[in-house]
This record gives C-alpha cells, structure tokens and sequence, in this order.
C-alpha cells in the first residue's frame, strides 16, 4: 500500500473541553488530507462535551467513555487500542492544527521510509493567528536524523500533538507508560531511541495556552517526573549530555518556582543545579535574583 493511501488514526483524550473542542475537530475536518479517523477517548468529562461532539455529523468521528481516569497515557493507550490506521497521531482537545499538518507529514514518511516518525514546529497561542513563542528558532526546513540526543539538548519540542508515527514502531517501543502524567516527551523518547526522525520546522501545530491548560496545572509534577525520566536515561548518554540536561531541568524549575512566589523552592533548585556544574555561574545569578525578590518582597 502506497503511503499516500493509508489511513491516518487521530487520539484525542478530552475532559471537560466544551468550549474548545469544536474549533479542534474543525481544524482537522479542514485538513487538506482526507483519509483519517478521530478517536476522542472523554477522561469523565462533567461538562457537555459529549454532546458537542455527537452532534458533529461526521462518519469518521469516534466518541469513546473511558469515565474518570486523569492520566494521559492511558487515555492515549485506550485511543491506540482502537486505532485502525497505518499511521497514527495526537491532539488536544483546545489545540489547533493548520490545515496542511497531515498532508505534510504522511509525504515526509513517504520520502523518508526510514523514519519511523515525524515531528512539526509550532507556536503557543492565546489568541488566534497571534503566535507568542515558536517551539523552534527555524520556522522552514526539513531534518531527517536521529535526534535521540537531542531529545536531551532542547533541540526537539516533546509535544505529541506535533507527532506522527508509524503504527508498526510500537511493536517495538510499547505503547506509553502509565504510572505517571509526565508520559508524552518519554514516549517521544522511547520512539527516538529505536527509529530515525523527520522534524519538519514549520510552524503546523498551535497549542492553545489558558488558565486550566493540564501542564499549567499540574506543572510542579511535571517537572519532578521529567527529571526522574531523564535519570532513567543515565547510562544510555553521554556524561556531558546527562549532566547538562539535569543542569537546565534544575534551573527551569527553580525559575518556575520563581515564578510562583516560591522563592525558597526556588534557591533550592538553583543549588542543586550548582551541584551539577559546580564552575557555571548561572545558578549563582539566579540565586542572587531569587534574594532581591525576597528581600523586596515579591
């Protein structure tokens, strides 16, 4: 089967996302390729999104009641087990996709058959068509490598709503781990681990920011459960790598604490990452930072 003609399976676990789910499912109807499925997985909802979306005629909409789970990656592995494409894919019940995402990623893996998956660009939103800030510096361009590595450099956005793969990878790689929330970059991950990648730089993927975002919400977990991933990693990496990639998890968190007026948190974290490079400056500036804020009483 030529790859222009499989099927392409979307997973879109939602909860409580009426007021946003209808722009999703339009910004996929409007996709320049036809040939796909939409598996809405509903996490409970306690709205009327179920509502929303059965009245939306369309053959190729699924709507499955999985009742109150609240962790991504098994609503995600309950969306695969019903999946009947050849290729499969992610949403978000508030995010949008332009609508050539599809078309452009199945061509990549049709010209790239020895990828086994392919990743967009992108930029967050408050507003449409307002772009705040791109996943990537470069907005065009192709990559077509293996970027395991990079996956703990910050050169690859872990957003699997940017991501599609062939169904066949996760005979090898699983499906996604469901101990923990922190699932999407480890199944990134997992995928770079085994098979190469395409990262088509444009911007076709628009992740919707608001108040009740799940990673806003739960984002101190969050990071807890991506540094534990990236320990899980140690003796797959480079030393540097390793080290480097704790070093900048630290500091991240350290300044979303800042960020949440948890200023001791803060210099925690700061320190901890001055464990890890004990010569590098940066935490000593942060440091300094968090204590204005303290004294000034912000």
């Amino acid at each position: 089967m030529d790859i222009i003609d499989q099927k392409v399976s979307i997973i879109m676990p939602t909860y409580n996302r009426a007021a946003y789910i209808t722009e999703t499912i339009q910004s996929i109807q409007h996709q320049t390729y036809p040939n796909w499925e939409l598996i809405i997985v509903d996490d409970g909802s306690e709205d009327n999104t179920e509502e929303i979306v059965t009245a939306i005629k369309d053959e190729r909409l699924q709507f499955y009641k999985a009742g109150r789970i609240g962790i991504g990656g098994k609503t995600k592995n309950i969306g695969l087990q019903k999946a009947n494409g050849e290729l499969i894919s992610f949403m978000d019940s508030d995010d949008l996709w332009a609508s050539t995402k599809i078309e452009k990623q199945v061509e990549s893996l049709r010209r790239y058959p020895e990828a086994g998956f392919s990743l967009t660009g992108g930029y967050n939103f408050k507003k449409i068509n307002e772009p705040l800030e791109y996943f990537y510096k470069q907005k065009e361009g192709i990559r077509f490598d293996n970027i395991f590595i990079s996956c703990f450099k910050s050169e690859v956005a872990g957003f699997t709503q940017s991501l599609m793969l062939r169904k066949e990878c996760l005979a090898i790689t699983g499906p996604f781990k469901e101990l923990n929330s922190f699932s999407d970059m480890d199944f990134i991950i997992s995928l770079a681990s085994k098979f190469k990648a395409i990262i088509l730089y444009e911007p076709l993927f628009f992740r919707r920011l608001h108040d009740v975002n799940y990673s806003n919400l739960n984002w101190e977990k969050w990071h807890y459960q991506g540094l534990d991933m990236i320990r899980s990693y140690k003796d797959s990496l480079p030393s540097s790598v390793f080290t480097d990639a704790l070093f900048r998890s630290h500091i991240n968190l350290g300044e979303k604490y800042l960020k949440h007026r948890k200023k001791g948190k803060a210099i925690q974290q700061f320190l901890t990452a001055m464990n890890e490079k004990p010569f590098n400056i940066i935490p000593l500036k942060k440091i300094a930072k968090a204590i204005i804020y303290l004294l000034n009483g912000k």
